[in-house]
């Protein structure tokens, strides 16, 4: 693999090409909103986002955190996708892991915004960025010898603290999800995040894939198992980004609103710093 894989080196590009157009399309067309209530078909009334930008649809909690993911990307996501196109074009095993990375990120985040957001001009660009790190993820862990990932990594690499960061958030996750559709359940009203959407698919995606990647990859990790170590580390930069973007847009609706839980904020802010120091510990214990 000395100068990489060409089509996940063109798939790499793409991505990075993609994610800026993206980004600077949502931040530049936002016209900071103009909040509304809209009754939704449940005769909730929901507070929506307004305006003429691309999440004028969305309410003003998920427009808010949508942003912040818009900003995490130019800020960090394509810095360090950059960084892992060059390394990984020189051959190096980090650079791998941090394209494998970033693709996961992409699938997920992307598949979310597909599914949950309300349609908008960028729904194509979303489902190419979504396909894009669904195939680059594929194509990036083609070849590798997975039984051999434990050797690729320096001694002192953090596994029994990342197994029970993993099974911990997993947990929490499980909790969070589970909670709010079971009191749905037991009210006959709608979850309390559901808003004017028409489904869970948040829910869905945490209960049916985060969830039990958490848990079992924690598990398995404490135990030592060879593609645990692989999935900790792409489990470990997806959250931290996610965890960097969800600081940032309770921040932002808690001091531009005065709405919010000051203990989620904090709650969510401490995730962020465990899921960043995990991340770079991740990284920084592979060997090239």
């Amino acid at each position: 693999m000395k100068h990489g894989n060409t089509r996940v080196l063109f798939l790499s590009i793409a991505a990075l090409v993609l994610l800026v157009a993206a980004s600077v399309a949502a931040i530049v067309l936002d016209d900071g909103g103009r909040p509304y209530v809209f009754t939704s078909l449940r005769g909730e009334g929901v507070d929506v986002y307004g305006g003429q930008g691309i999440y004028q649809y969305d309410n003003v909690y998920k427009a808010f955190g949508v942003r912040s993911f818009d900003w995490a990307n130019l800020v960090v996501v394509l810095p360090v996708g950059a960084l892992g196109l060059v390394l990984y074009r020189r051959g190096q095993m980090r650079g791998r892991l941090i394209l494998a990375a970033i693709f996961t990120y992409l699938a997920y985040i992307y598949l979310i915004g597909v599914m949950g957001n309300a349609f908008n001009v960028l729904f194509l660009v979303w489902t190419a960025l979504f396909s894009i790190g669904l195939w680059g993820l594929f194509l990036t862990l083609v070849g590798l010898d997975i039984s051999s990932v434990p050797e690729k990594l320096a001694k002192g690499f953090p596994r029994k603290g990342l197994s029970i960061y993993l099974v911990l958030l997993g947990a929490i996750l499980f909790v969070q999800y589970l909670s709010e559709v079971i009191s749905a359940y037991a009210t006959s009203s709608p979850p309390a995040s559901l808003d004017h959407y028409t489904t869970f698919e948040l829910a869905a995606i945490e209960l049916g894939i985060m969830v039990p990647l958490h848990i079992v990859g924690g598990v398995s990790l404490w135990k030592g198992k060879a593609w645990a170590y692989l999935v900790a580390i792409l489990l470990a930069f997806t959250t931290a980004m996610v965890f960097i973007a969800l600081s940032l847009s309770l921040l932002l609706y808690y001091f531009s609103f005065g709405k919010g839980s000051v203990p989620d904020m904090i709650l969510t802010i401490a995730i962020a710093f465990v899921t960043v120091g995990f991340s770079l510990a991740a990284f920084r214990y592979v060997k090239d």
